[in-house]
């Protein structure tokens, strides 16, 4: 049975929009988007304001964290993060998100539970864990290193991804893969919640990294660079490495390099101001390096803008719903900070929405537009963002969330 939404305005996600438009949803795709006077009849007509894509999310983190400290994932139970990300996948669903690329997680499962239909959630596409190398973003410097190797070898959990030398690396890879990961994360450069290192400094060798990249494309998986430095950023674009999280110290130079590569940032904005917010409760190291790259990565995200770099919507939102602030729900606050960096709110929604399957590289989904044979995960607005961004940090705003032609939630 098709059904017809009707809207005053639609935005298709490549940077288009009409007035005056109708989409028609069939099953789980979309059969048409246009013109109303064109649109086929369907027994099913509903109306509203503005029409667009779900959002995606491209870099989130559905691991139950209550605070910005991730000694607390270890020594909080997997199970009882589980089943908090449980809550904080219906909560990104009711805010607008349809779509999340998990960079580091419980995502891996969480995605099975929600496409068995037991739990409300977005779609997921997850990496699974995160390669680090010993003392880099991913480890846990202050545990001792017998306890973190035992783990790293003989765990599945999320967190536990050390790896050094290419062998290690090609293992890191293939063990993400053996549990269903569909993009491979690393972190190329130091981090700002680890406690030793500098975020500016590289990790993984030239080699290393070509060896993540080589293996995963191998399996069709696109590869997520976590990197703050330029040194890092470099040595990923030079290795083949899809998108870069993050990009701190992008410089002109690397902004063109970025270009020429066809690759993407992702920014993650958000998580920044959200613990500047929040800069007394984290612990010191991690103060002195988020006053040290805070500015700068707003130079850098406007830096990006200006010189026509592709940006996919991403917050490195982890927070549970108990957690003062980064909080699942709260993934569209990122865009508003894209337009006040110099971006237009058109282009904005594009970062969440079009340019969001491109950062799975060649398992990209036909996703985040409104075209025919496209997913049909749309939002129905009661405003048009168009005028004002901030409108879909509120779900207030919204009319209906639709997940695969299948209302979420439908507020008359």
């Amino acid at each position: 049975m098709k059904t017809r939404y009707d809207a005053e305005v639609v935005i298709f996600g490549n940077g288009e929009s009409i007035k005056d438009g109708s989409v028609v949803v069939e099953n789980s795709q979309i059969v048409y988007a246009g013109e109303s006077e064109h649109a086929p009849t369907a027994k099913t007509v509903q109306e509203c304001n503005t029409i667009m894509p779900g959002l995606w999310e491209c870099h989130g983190h559905f691991i139950g964290l209550e605070k910005l400290d991730f000694n607390q994932e270890f020594f909080t139970h997997p199970f009882h993060q589980a089943m908090r990300v449980v809550e904080d996948a219906r909560v990104a669903l009711y805010s607008g998100v349809t779509t999340v690329r998990e960079v580091g997680g419980y995502g891996v499962y969480l995605k099975r539970v929600i496409q068995e239909g037991t739990v409300p959630g977005p779609r997921v596409y997850s990496s699974g864990g995160m390669l680090s190398i010993t003392g880099g973003h991913g480890d846990l410097h202050s545990l001792p290193i017998g306890v973190w190797n035992y783990l790293s070898l003989h765990s599945d959990h999320w967190m536990f991804n050390t790896v050094d030398g290419v062998a290690e690396c090609l293992k890191g890879v293939r063990k993400q893969l053996r549990q269903g990961a569909e993009v491979i994360k690393f972190h190329a450069s130091g981090g700002v919640l680890s406690e030793l290192d500098d975020p500016i400094n590289q990790q993984f060798s030239t080699e290393e990294v070509k060896a993540i990249v080589e293996e995963a494309t191998r399996a069709n998986v696109a590869v997520a660079a976590h990197c703050h430095g330029a040194p890092g950023i470099k040595n990923a674009l030079e290795a083949g490495v899809k998108t870069i999280e993050h990009g701190t110290y992008l410089d002109d130079e690397l902004a063109e390099l970025m270009i020429e590569k066809d690759a993407i940032l992702v920014p993650t904005r958000f998580i920044i101001e959200e613990s500047l917010k929040m800069r007394d409760m984290l612990p010191e190291y991690a103060r002195i390096k988020m006053d040290q790259s805070a500015g700068r990565h707003w130079e850098a995200l406007k830096l990006a803008i200006r010189k026509g770099v592709t940006i996919a919507m991403g917050t490195d939102i982890a927070g549970s719903r108990k957690s003062p602030l980064n909080r699942w729900g709260d993934n569209a606050k990122e865009l508003e900070y894209y337009v006040k960096a110099g971006m237009d709110p058109m282009s904005a929604i594009v970062t969440a929405t079009g340019n969001g399957p491109k950062t799975l590289g060649p398992r990209a989904p036909r996703s985040g537009m409104l075209k025919e044979g496209y997913d049909a995960d749309l939002l129905l607005l009661r405003k048009n963002p168009l005028e004002d961004i901030t409108i879909l940090q509120d779900s207030a705003n919204f009319q209906a969330v639709i997940k695969s032609g299948s209302p979420v939630w439908f507020k008359s």
